[in-house]
């Protein structure tokens, strides 16, 4: 995801995102500059998803995002995550309640390890490995019931090739279970 500018390179990241997201939603993601290396990146409002039992979800996703030059890349740059917030919602008796919720701020919190917060177990942090958003909106097809917007084979391959090109460019990697 580098680029031969701070901006390309965001840009790259964001397009990432904005695909992997189309997998369940037409929306388009709200991206700010927060400064001349931050970014953030999210759902805003959270994007409501239809279920394929005709339930209703929603998810909320905030990424912040830094970019400087390409540690091994010559002139180019480079997107790195400072943090994540994935929240996975339902709506039941007239309101909307979390689901689950996977966290990293190591920088704002007293946690700063990437955690799970499940709504059945209030103020517990569990303890994860880094989480990306394609594995996020994965989980949400596959056990929440999102429906996708296009066919299967469409999105089980943008997840696939977005989670590569993600992994591949990874200061650190997500820890696959055994």
């Amino acid at each position: 995801m580098a680029g031969k500018t701070p901006k390309e390179a965001a840009d790259r990241f964001i397009g990432f995102f904005q695909e992997t997201i189309s997998c369940v939603s037409t929306e388009s993601l709200t991206a700010f500059q927060q400064s001349s290396k931050f970014f953030k990146v999210w759902t805003n409002p959270p994007f409501g998803l239809e279920t394929k039992s005709g339930g209703r979800l929603s998810i909320s996703i905030t990424q912040v995002f830094g970019v400087g030059p390409h540690p091994t890349e010559l002139g180019q740059f480079k997107a790195k995550t400072r943090e994540y917030s994935y929240l996975l919602s339902e709506y039941l008796d007239g309101g909307w309640h979390e689901i689950m919720a996977y966290h990293w701020h190591p920088n704002e919190f007293a946690v700063r390890y990437p955690h799970l917060h499940v709504r059945c177990v209030p103020r517990v942090h569990f303890p994860t490995s880094r989480v990306c958003v394609e594995d996020f909106i994965g989980m949400a097809i596959r056990y929440y019931g999102a429906k996708p917007k296009m066919a299967y084979s469409v999105w089980t391959a943008i997840l696939e090739k977005n989670k590569k090109a993600f992994e591949r460019s990874a200061s650190w990697k997500i820890q696959q279970p055994r």
